[in-house]
């Protein structure tokens, strides 16, 4: 998707489908994410009554369901794929280091447990 194209239902649903139809995650706009957030944002911020309103929210419904399944493809793809992370996103890079943490906090964890050593003092704080 060119950075000069604006996200609109159609485009979001092409870029949608193909990243269903193909095993790796595809390359997109390294903008998609703030571009679908912009458009969700306008589309909120205008006004309507009656049907125009209803239709307004269920298009806003949609785009979301959209971009929320968008998401999980890819980051199920990046976890299931762990060698092919190269196209994605900064904001889904982000979602999956905190899982990098999660899973060393839990060998350290783990590590410390199974060796019969005491859990480390910073656990404590948790309870």
């Amino acid at each position: 998707m060119s950075s000069m194209t604006k996200i609109d239902a159609n485009l979001l649903y092409n870029i949608l489908k193909n990243e269903f139809e193909n095993n790796t995650i595809q390359e997109v706009d390294s903008n998609l994410y703030k571009e679908i957030s912009e458009f969700i944002g306008n589309l909120k911020n205008q006004e309507y009554d009656g049907v125009e309103a209803k239709i307004k929210n269920a298009l806003v419904e949609m785009i979301t369901e959209m971009a929320s399944l968008f998401l999980k493809i890819r980051l199920e793809k990046a976890i299931l794929d762990d060698s092919n992370k190269s196209s994605l996103l900064a904001e889904e890079k982000y979602i999956l280091d905190s899982n990098d943490e999660m899973s060393e906090r839990k060998e350290i964890l783990l590590s410390g447990v199974l060796n019969g050593n005491h859990v480390p003092p910073w656990c404590w704080c948790y309870r």
